[in-house]
């Protein structure tokens, strides 16, 4: 689960001009201490261990059709309201996985600061990634990673949860209609 088919370059036809650039792994916390866009930033997981201070990487989405695809792990960071001059600058921080063309939260942590949000959320992220590889390498779950979903469209209208047809497995499928 450390590539993403939604942000290389487009398979236009031969000849044509290519898409947009191939994005670059960030360590995500080097991110950390930096405001987000006043529109917010999308961070595509490419990498994430459990342990603190190890590997999370991501890709940051560039603005203007940021897009996902089923199977993928992604954080969202806005910048958080301000209540004041006194109280420093927060971010608001979520993480997201796309499933079968629909964009699930999976948690949110507002108003975090600055410096320290990345290590916070790194349990969580390795946690959603781990669920999504369970589920397509031993449940044989399609996730629809041939699925483009428009995260800034689908940030409005998402639900939370799995799709219950994901958490049966193949085996259990066809039992169900007897």
């Amino acid at each position: 689960m450390t590539t993403n088919p939604a942000a290389p370059r487009d398979p236009a036809v031969p000849g044509g001009p290519p898409g947009p650039p191939d994005p670059e792994d960030v360590d995500v916390l080097f991110l950390a201490g930096q405001r987000p866009a006043e529109d917010g930033e999308w961070l595509l997981i490419t990498e994430v261990d459990g342990l603190p201070g190890s590997a999370f990487s991501a890709w940051v989405l560039p603005p203007g059709g940021r897009h996902g695809r089923g199977g993928d792990v992604l954080v969202r960071l806005t910048p958080g309201t301000r209540t004041g001059d006194l109280v420093p600058d927060t971010i608001d921080v979520s993480a997201w996985a796309v499933i079968s063309r629909r964009l699930v939260p999976v948690a949110a942590w507002p108003r975090q600061d600055l410096d320290g949000w990345p290590e916070r959320i790194r349990p969580t992220v390795a946690f959603a990634m781990g669920i999504l590889t369970e589920l397509e390498d031993h449940d044989g779950a399609d996730l629809g990673a041939r699925d483009r979903v428009d995260l800034d469209a689908a940030v409005a209208t998402a639900t939370p949860g799995i799709p219950a047809r994901l958490t049966f497995g193949t085996a259990a499928g066809p039992a169900l209609g007897r």
